[in-house]
């Protein structure tokens, strides 16, 4: 039994009431043993949307000590520095990035990209703003090229979701949350949107509760509006069941 569209509308109406919160993200590791720092994970306003408005959380870093939730795994970035020239070029890309200056902050990080070639920062910058274009191929070949010089940027990987996602491949999508996941298993936004995902998206209803679970674990069960999702899916798990 699907949700009524009324359902799914309020479900969107949530989601963009959840994801106007964000703040800045932190740490995206290097492709070599040079590292960088929460700088580098891009502006403050982190909203990434997809074809039909609805928007996505990413890179927000929730504080486990705030949450009183100890961390159960190694954050693969958590150590990780940049020199003052990098944090220079990404404080300018945030800034051009909200006034919508996209083809300015690319020239930035393409010029830094070119200087510093093991860096997975600026291809996972430049597939955001990629994304907020709607330029989808490229900005999912960003993603893949951040990846593919850090494997452990869970950043990169939740990321390609998002866009894989708004490309309409699903599947895909599952699977890059899943390894964003498999990266750092404490990042509650990968299982947050892989918990939207499952619901609206792939129908899988014990799939979405797993996730949003999960997520509520990750952040102290402090978000209501996700804590009232969980009880609307066991609510339709129940009568799918009759």
């Amino acid at each position: 039994m699907y949700p009524s569209s009324d359902v799914i509308r309020v479900k969107l109406i949530l989601l963009v009431l959840v994801c106007s919160i964000l703040s800045a993200c932190s740490n995206l590791p290097t492709g070599g043993n040079k590292a960088i720092s929460k700088s580098e994970a891009t502006s403050e306003d982190n909203k990434l949307l997809n074809k039909s408005g609805k928007e996505d959380k990413d890179d927000t870093r929730i504080n486990t000590e705030q949450t009183g939730i100890k961390s159960t795994a190694i954050d693969p970035m958590a150590d990780i520095q940049i020199n003052s020239e990098i944090k220079k070029v990404y404080s300018q890309v945030s800034k051009l990035d909200k006034k919508n200056k996209f083809s300015e902050a690319l020239v930035l990080l393409n010029e830094i990209e070119f200087k510093y070639p093991q860096l997975s920062g600026p291809s996972y910058q430049k597939s955001r703003i990629l994304l907020r274009q709607e330029n989808y191929d490229k900005a999912l070949e960003q993603a893949e090229l951040s990846i593919s010089k850090n494997k452990r940027n869970y950043y990169s990987h939740n990321l390609k979701a998002v866009i894989l996602r708004s490309k309409g491949d699903f599947q895909a999508s599952k699977s890059a949350y899943l390894d964003a996941i498999n990266v750092y298993p404490d990042y509650p936004n990968s299982h947050l949107n892989l918990g939207v995902l499952a619901d609206l998206y792939l129908r899988d209803l014990p799939l979405a509760l797993s996730y949003y679970q999960n997520y509520m674990k990750l952040t102290g069960n402090r978000d209501e509006k996700v804590k009232n999702w969980i009880v609307e899916i066991q609510r339709r798990i129940q009568l799918e069941k009759k």
